[in-house]
């Protein structure tokens, strides 16, 4: 199959960890040029070596801070100076800061800031370039947890329901100018989001209890299980699809597992 995404340039912010990394090197072996977005420059640039290494193309203009109006727009406009377009933004980046020992206030300004303003100050930093084209896809990211949490995470969950608010109304406004807006709602998965709250055999509890009992599939995902759903939206196999906010995760959000149909009362079908 040919490259789905060749001659295309992706801009992905949280590209240094995670999620945001495997997407990275999926959309470049995909064809991409990738922007790497993070603040970890170090990483960044390693996995810009990594990916140009095995023929793919990508940059690391820097530390990307998406609660920085400004950083947000340096990344953007380096990324159109060099390449002329933005075809694909990912916006992956957020995190919760409940596990950081903050006052309750700092917290719920970090973590407002990281997630809900840091992706709508990167989508408006893209969406005039695309406008102007008349063409981009744009990739929002949510959580499962906004509306089906397993664990609490008021201000991080409140943020994300946020974006999904962004995603929709984004959608409605962009879709006559040929730019379609999707959001990804991932499930657990194994990422540095649950070291904020809880670690070693803690964490391991934690997420196989949350396999167990939250996720009809039985395990927790992975980065690559998102990168996967990304892809879709990024590419024309999506092309009919905008405004769409998609449970990823195992069927954790709209399936029921065994264990919760038990805890229900209620007998999986099948089963006596």
């Amino acid at each position: 199959m040919e490259k789905m995404l060749r001659g295309q340039v992706a801009l992905i912010t949280g590209a240094t960890m995670g999620i945001g990394k495997e997407t990275a090197r999926l959309f470049a072996s995909e064809g991409a040029a990738v922007i790497i977005g993070g603040r970890n420059s170090q990483n960044g640039e390693k996995l810009a070596a990594e990916i140009t290494a095995s023929g793919g193309v990508a940059r690391c203009y820097g530390p990307l801070d998406v609660t920085s109006e400004s950083s947000v727009n340096s990344a953007v406009e380096k990324t159109v100076s060099e390449f002329g377009k933005i075809d694909i933004l990912a916006a992956f980046a957020g995190k919760t800061f409940d596990g950081e020992g903050l006052d309750p206030k700092t917290a719920y300004d970090k973590t407002i800031e990281s997630n809900q303003t840091g992706t709508y100050n990167t989508v408006f930093a893209v969406v005039p370039h695309m406008k102007e084209r008349k063409s981009g896809k744009i990739i929002i990211c949510s959580s499962n947890g906004a509306f089906n949490p397993t664990t609490p995470a008021y201000v991080y969950h409140m943020a994300k329901g946020a974006c999904e608010s962004l995603t929709v109304n984004l959608a409605m406004e962009l879709a006559p100018l040929g730019i379609r807006v999707n959001c990804i709602k991932p499930g657990p998965i194994r990422t540095s989001f649950w070291d904020e709250l809880a670690s070693g055999d803690e964490l391991e509890g934690l997420l196989s209890g949350i396999a167990r009992t939250e996720v009809p599939m039985g395990r927790v995902g992975t980065a690559e299980d998102i990168a996967g759903p990304a892809l879709f939206f990024a590419s024309e196999l999506s092309a009919y699809v905008t405004g769409l906010c998609m449970y990823v995760g195992g069927g954790a959000g709209y399936v029921y597992a065994h264990s919760q149909s038990f805890i229900l009362g209620k007998t999986p079908t099948g089963m006596n």
